[in-house]
């Protein structure tokens, strides 16, 4: 009696490592487009103020500022803001929106209440985005 062993051929392990390698690549692309993964290989939304004006009325300020996105995404402002002249004081955004790729968006103003400034005081602000960062500026106050 004779026996016969069965080799295993070469194409049925290359045919098994191809499958593995197309479900990896279509799982992949599911999590992208489910999760939208791919858009971490985008730039980011680049956001910079670009003109600040800052007047006082009473214990009020308001800084007018213009943002300018020089990324690949639309951004938003959020409705928070904040002031510093020696003390931080926390404000509201007034006109935010959308800050649009490759755009501006202008007239976005950042009120607070509770300290009364001079005329001639520097002031430093940050405006919030959605996406996590922050626009720095500095203006005088007039």
């Amino acid at each position: 009696m004779r026996i016969t062993r069965r080799r295993r051929g070469v194409s049925v392990i290359i045919a098994e490592v191809v499958l593995i390698a197309v479900l990896l690549v279509s799982a992949i692309m599911l999590t992208g487009l489910t999760f939208g993964l791919f858009s971490l290989y985008l730039s980011p939304a680049e956001v910079a103020a670009e003109s600040v004006s800052c007047s006082a009325a009473g214990n009020t300020t308001t800084c007018q500022v213009t943002l300018t996105n020089e990324g690949a995404q639309d951004v938003s402002t959020t409705g928070s803001c904040s002031l510093n002249e020696g003390t931080a004081v926390s404000g509201s955004v007034v006109d935010g929106g959308i800050i649009p790729a490759g755009g501006s968006l202008q007239g976005v103003e950042c009120v607070t209440n509770g300290v009364d400034l001079s005329s001639g005081s520097l002031v430093q602000g940050a405006l919030p985005l959605t996406n996590g960062g922050s626009a720095f500026f500095t203006g005088t106050l007039e």
